[in-house]
C-alpha cells in the first residue's frame, strides 16, 4: 500500500510555549538563571536586548511554568488614556502574586508609558514581583518611567551569536509548523537573509504557508526564488 503524506489542518494552530522548546545559548543563559531565580524570590527585573533576542518566547514559556504568574501584553500605541489602561491592565494583574509585562518594543505612546509607571508603583505597593521585558530608547521615555526602569535590576540578552544556535532556533520553531521540513531549507535562509530572529522566524511560517498554498516541495531554485521575494517584500534594503 502507498504511504501517503499527511494533509495540512485547514486551521490555523495556536502558538505553543513549551520550556522544552527554549533554545538557550551564549546569549540568553545569565537571563534564564536569572529569571529561573524570579520564579522563586521575585523581585523587579527589566529584561532588555539591543536586538530580538526572544524575550517574549522567554516569559511565555516561564508563564505556563506557573498558576501565579500573570502575563500583560503591552502595545507600544493605544487611543485610551493612561488611567483607562492602568484599571484594564490591573484587572487582568491583580488576582496574581507575579507580573511579567511584555511590552512591545520601540516608541512608546505617552499614555502607555504614563499607564507602565503606574502599574510598575502598583507592583511596588503591593509588593508584587514583577518582570517587564521592552528593547528601546530609555532616554525617550517621560522621566517618571525612564527613572523607575534604570532602577530595576537589568538583564540584558543577546541573539545568537553562531550559525549553530541559530539553526538550533529556527529547526525547534519548524518543528511547531505543520510542515516537514529539510535542513537545506534553514541553511538557505541564513545564506538569503539577515541573521536577526525578527526576519527569519516569521520567514519560516511564509515558507510554510506558500509551500502549501504552491503545493511545492522546497527544492533549491524554488527556494531561493522565494526566499528573495520574501527578502524584497519584509526588508527591500536586503535586495
Amino acid at each position: 500500500m502507498p504511504v501517503q503524506s499527511q494533509m495540512r489542518l485547514a486551521l490555523s494552530l495556536p502558538e505553543r510555549y513549551d520550556y522544552g522548546d527554549w533554545i538557550r545559548h551564549d546569549g540568553v543563559d545569565e537571563a534564564c538563571d536569572r529569571m529561573a531565580l524570579w520564579c522563586v524570590h521575585g523581585g523587579s527585573l527589566w529584561l532588555r536586548s539591543l536586538d530580538p533576542a526572544g524575550k517574549t518566547h522567554l516569559l511565555r514559556t516561564l508563564a505556563r511554568e506557573s498558576d501565579n504568574i500573570a502575563l500583560l501584553e503591552v502595545s507600544a500605541l493605544s487611543d485610551q488614556p493612561a488611567w483607562q489602561l492602568v484599571e484594564q491592565w490591573m484587572r487582568e494583574l491583580e488576582g496574581s502574586s507575579m507580573w511579567m509585562l511584555d511590552v512591545q518594543p520601540g516608541v512608546l505612546a505617552v499614555p502607555v508609558a504614563q499607564a507602565l509607571f503606574h502599574c510598575l508603583e502598583r507592583a511596588r505597593d503591593q509588593q508584587r514581583a514583577v518582570t517587564l521585558a521592552w528593547r528601546g530608547d530609555v532616554t525617550a521615555l517621560p522621566p517618571e518611567l525612564s527613572s523607575r526602569l534604570l532602577a530595576m535590576e537589568q538583564c540584558v540578552l543577546a541573539p545568537p551569536s553562531d550559525d549553530d544556535a541559530l539553526l538550533n532556533i529556527l529547526h525547534s520553531s519548524a518543528g511547531r509548523l505543520q510542515w516537514e521540513i529539510r535542513q537545506q531549507v534553514l541553511q538557505a535562509m541564513l545564506t538569503y537573509l539577515p541573521r536577526q530572529l525578527d526576519v527569519l522566524i516569521p520567514v519560516l511560517r511564509e515558507l510554510e504557508r506558500r509551500s502549501f498554498e504552491q503545493h511545492h516541495r522546497p527544492g533549491p531554485a524554488w527556494l531561493k526564488q522565494q526566499l528573495t521575494d520574501i527578502a524584497s517584500e519584509l526588508h527591500p534594503r536586503l535586495i
